[in-house]
């Protein structure tokens, strides 16, 4: 299999369009190409173009217009340096992975303490969390609320230099969960289902305080993501 095969199409796509429109070449305001011509031009999908157009903008390299086009923010990619972080978590995969490891250091633990000292405002807080996910209308809502679950967990550990870990990576960890979410999501929709029950299953534990069960609930459900970058 050739490197180029090994490359997500998104990150091909976005690799391309860098190479292409942020060379320096055209002007800060300048429009894209419509995302049809620019799939046909770069010899990627629809989908991998909006995704690709997708990680641009929360990167500040594009604004887009409803209806009306993507344009130029920065006429070359470095000058974008401060939103690359993000950017390369989102399209880096040995970065996504590194940082599920970072996570399951500190959500391992922090689950496993929080089945042992969460109170009702945290189990309140986790079931909310868990309705959105179920009753979200778009993904952006359901990773909001994916987040938003994780960050619970950590703050009902009760645990200062876990809850000061955590809130040092807040942005990242949201962008992580994001990525990995879009990743599975992507080519089966039946992981929406599943991965609901996992947070489910994770939030049942906390609730009946079988700290050891939510620690191990919780390993498995950040080894599912691992396994599927």
């Amino acid at each position: 299999m050739s490197t180029l095969e090994t490359i997500p199409k998104y990150k091909q796509a976005v690799e391309q369009i860098s190479q292409v429109y942020l060379n320096g070449t055209r002007s800060i305001g300048d429009k894209l190409p419509p995302e049809r011509e620019l799939a046909k031009r770069l010899g990627v999908s629809r989908t991998g173009v909006r995704e690709a157009l997708h990680y641009l903008r929360e990167a500040g390299v594009i604004h887009s217009r409803q209806g009306g086009g993507h344009y130029l923010r920065v006429s070359r990619l470095e000058d974008a340096k401060g939103n690359q972080t993000v950017l390369q978590l989102k399209t880096d995969p040995s970065l996504t992975a590194e940082m599920l490891e970072v996570r399951r250091a500190i959500e391992c633990e922090a689950v496993y303490l929080a089945a042992m000292r969460a109170n009702k405002a945290d189990l309140d807080t986790l079931f909310g969390y868990l309705e959105a996910m179920k009753h979200t209308l778009t993904e952006e809502q359901g990773a909001k609320a994916d987040a938003g679950f994780h960050l619970t967990i950590v703050h009902a550990s009760k645990n200062g230099m876990l809850n000061q870990a955590a809130e040092g990576l807040i942005s990242q960890m949201e962008k992580n969960i994001e990525t990995t979410r879009r990743q599975r999501f992507v080519t089966d929709a039946s992981r929406y289902q599943t991965t609901y029950l996992e947070h489910e299953a994770i939030f049942q534990a906390v609730k009946g305080n079988r700290a050891d069960e939510a620690k191990q609930l919780m390993l498995e459900h950040l080894n599912r993501a691992y396994e599927e970058i």
